[in-house]
């Protein structure tokens, strides 16, 4: 691996691991707390108002009522991505000392925001990727494997499949439908496997008439034995090489669905929203765009990186 590809890889899992441990980072909870001997951890559980015997509806305010508390660990940075801070005068503020990139139109730490959206986009590329992999190697391999009909039928599919606008059906789907997570995973994961499939099916037409499969063949293992412990292995190449863009291409896709309003619902931190907020203040507030716009660049050109390494 050159030294470009792996300053690219570290830059990727030190920004991946920054929004993994974004709660460490900054929140408006404690990590941890000791309360009448009972360990809490409420940055990532919601514990009721009644627990710490608080009347009235609402989340709990741990800053006011830390006297409370026997022991508690609080993040780096006291800001939570979905609460404004109301000590502000003007909601949209430029970045400073207190906010180190601003804060956006409802008074909410674009840092925070920007930390926890990108969490949310690594992990959507990241289960994509997964998934249109393990199809696209399945579909491929019995494709190029069982030749014949079924790869006829197949190859048909995979054409029809190709001439749809993935990114207009992602867009009918999220106007039928509450927008979540797991929806737009699956519905991606649907129409992003067809590429590599092909690539899959060229790979399993090239091997299984090489010797050592033919002599597999001749030994009497059955034709699952075969793909599976000679074809599939051998065949790994485009699924490594394709995963830098399949990843990208997740990122990319998550962004563009929550910039035009069909991606995940606020109030969660996206990359997306931020875009759109900077694009309807953008003669005001020029921080509201410089950071994600600046974080997407350098993920793209990364695994951008990446990918021209493993081909």
């Amino acid at each position: 691996m050159s030294l470009k590809a792996k300053i690219s890889l570290g830059v990727l899992g030190f920004l991946f691991c920054l929004s993994l441990f974004a709660e460490f980072i900054t929140h408006s909870k404690p990590l941890v707390a000791i309360y009448q001997g009972e360990i809490l951890f409420p940055a990532w559980i919601h514990y009721p108002r009644k627990t710490f015997g608080l009347s009235g509806a609402g989340s709990v305010e741990y800053h006011e009522i830390k006297d409370k508390f026997s022991f508690m660990i609080w993040p780096i940075l006291p800001w939570d991505p979905n609460e404004n801070d109301e000590t502000l005068e003007v909601y949209l503020s430029p970045p400073n000392l207190i906010h180190i990139l601003g804060t956006d139109a409802a008074g909410r730490d674009i840092f925070a925001r920007l930390l926890y959206g990108a969490r949310l986009s690594f992990l959507f590329s990241l289960c994509v990727c997964i998934v249109t992999s393990i199809l696209g190697a399945l579909f491929g391999l019995i494709q190029g494997f069982m030749g014949g009909k079924v790869d006829l039928i197949g190859q048909r599919f995979t054409e029809i499949i190709l001439t749809l606008p993935v990114f207009y059906i992602l867009i009918f789907f999220a106007t039928l439908m509450t927008p979540k997570f797991s929806y737009i995973v699956i519905i991606a994961s649907l129409f992003g496997w067809i590429t590599l499939s092909r690539y899959m099916r060229g790979e399993a037409l090239r091997i299984k008439v090489q010797p050592y499969c033919m002599s597999a063949r001749a030994l009497g293992r059955s034709p699952f034995s075969v793909m599976w412990k000679h074809v599939l292995p051998n065949s790994l190449g485009p699924m490594i090489t394709l995963a830098p863009f399949s990843l990208m291409g997740g990122i990319l896709t998550l962004a563009e669905l929550d910039f035009l309003g069909f991606g995940i619902p606020p109030p969660q931190a996206s990359l997306g929203e931020l875009l759109d907020q900077a694009q309807q203040n953008f003669q005001i507030a020029w921080w509201l765009g410089f950071s994600p716009g600046v974080f997407l660049l350098i993920v793209v050109f990364c695994l951008n990186i990446l990918g021209e390494e493993f081909k």
